[in-house]
């Protein structure tokens, strides 16, 4: 994103300053009558151009001559200067290196609003010559928040990659050497089944890796139908062993009969769900019980828009406190690590769990309480072939035997 600026900076002062060297065709002069020159259709249409470019920008860009006055400013950066609080003060910060543009510096400020919603924008401005004198300055505004946040996800990420890979490895050497070392076979024994377990957190997280990495490869590109009943059926069954372990009870609660349709790939979806109940096992007293409740939400029956589908998964674990929900979808994010270490968890289950969503369209929300437990909600469209299983013929009518014009939408 600071290189796109960059070089939107470097474009627009170039187009600029081309346009600003024939200011006397396109910008208001004062001259004798006599002396006036004829527009050019050509420079006109050429401002025209410029100005509807630049006003779609969704970069801030102002425009000031060499005596400071300020010839253009787009919509975008338009904002500022009747903004207040945040605004202002990006204001304020443009003018500062406009002022230093004017005089032949390029400068740049990086401005932190700490909102709500917090920001952080880059005011730039760069000097514009005339036949090799100065003749002006650009500004430009860009709001890299989101730039700088992948920046810093990209950075966590690669720091708690190292982390929780050395972690199993750092522990597997240090075994084995005190198993070179030992000939009491009950200590060898004891310390084999921890070199087992530190593989099997290796691998684990390794196969988590390289799951999150198909994921991200985009949507799903040939999707099949699919029934939610035998997804969550299939997410039981891979838990079954980490259910056992804990004595928690996993049950599928249906709140309607038959199947529930829904379009995407299977094995995502059962990653998906198996991740959650995975995860809402882990967190789960000893003996306590997980839910998953299936349901449908029919807001519309149309070709285009037939309702959704509903899956709950619901603990009565130690829940998770509020400062924690917004972060709990980021890798190797955990909300009790000691617990986490205990369980054997990478610390990317919803991180995959999000992910394999967004590729079916679908959302997840969550709601929770500290010791009482929590509940995640996936909604995803339901399929085209839910509607003719219900009986409705795609454009908001039921189907029935005459043909007619259908009954009304039901929610």
């Amino acid at each position: 994103m600071i290189f796109l600026a960059l070089a939107a900076v470097a474009i627009v002062a170039g187009v600029l300053g081309h346009w600003l060297g024939r200011r006397q065709a396109v910008l208001p002069v004062v001259l004798e009558p006599e002396r006036r020159p004829e527009p050019n259709p050509t420079d006109v249409r050429e401002r025209v151009d410029i100005e509807r470019a630049m006003a779609d920008l969704r970069l801030g860009v102002v425009v000031m001559l060499d005596d400071g006055t300020e010839v253009y400013r787009n919509n975008r950066a338009v904002q500022f200067a009747t903004g207040r609080h945040g605004d202002a003060l990006v204001e304020a910060a443009l003018q500062r290196v406009m002022e230093g543009a004017l005089v032949g510096l390029s400068l740049e400020e990086t401005v932190e609003v700490y909102g709500p919603p917090a920001r952080t924008l880059t005011v730039q401005a760069s000097p514009t010559y005339d036949g090799g004198e100065l003749g002006g300055a650009v500004g430009v505004i860009d709001d890299v928040t989101e730039a700088r946040h992948i920046d810093r996800v990209r950075s966590d990420f690669v720091a708690n990659v190292s982390h929780e890979l050395r972690t199993p490895v750092g522990a597997m050497s240090v075994l084995a050497e005190t198993i070179a070392g030992s000939d009491d076979p009950e200590v060898i024994d004891r310390l084999a089944g921890r070199m087992q377990r530190e593989a099997n957190r290796l691998a684990n997280t390794i196969d988590d890796l390289l799951a999150l990495s198909r994921l991200e490869s985009g949507p799903v590109t040939d999707p099949e139908t699919i029934d939610l009943v035998s997804v969550a059926t299939m997410a039981v069954e891979r838990t079954g062993e980490a259910a056992q372990q804990r004595q928690v009870l996993v049950t599928i609660d249906q709140a309607t009969d038959g199947p529930i349709l829904i379009d995407g790939d299977q094995g995502q979806l059962v990653s998906a769900v198996a991740n959650l109940v995975e995860n809402a096992i882990k967190y789960s007293d000893d003996g306590g019980e997980v839910t998953i409740r299936l349901d449908t939400a029919d807001d519309a029956k149309t070709v285009h828009d037939i309702g959704m589908a509903e899956i709950s998964v619901v603990d009565e674990g130690i829940g998770i406190p509020e400062r924690d929900l917004d972060r709990i979808f980021e890798r190797f994010y955990r909300v009790d690590s000691a617990r986490s270490r205990e369980t054997g968890g990478s610390g990317l289950g919803l991180s995959i769990v999000r992910h394999a969503l967004q590729n079916h369209r679908a959302d997840i929300g969550v709601k929770s309480t500290e010791g009482v437990g929590s509940t995640f909600t996936v909604r995803i469209p339901l399929s085209a072939a839910q509607a003719q299983l219900a009986g409705w013929d795609g454009v908001g009518g039921e189907v029935s035997a005459g043909g007619g014009d259908g009954g009304e939408n039901r929610r």
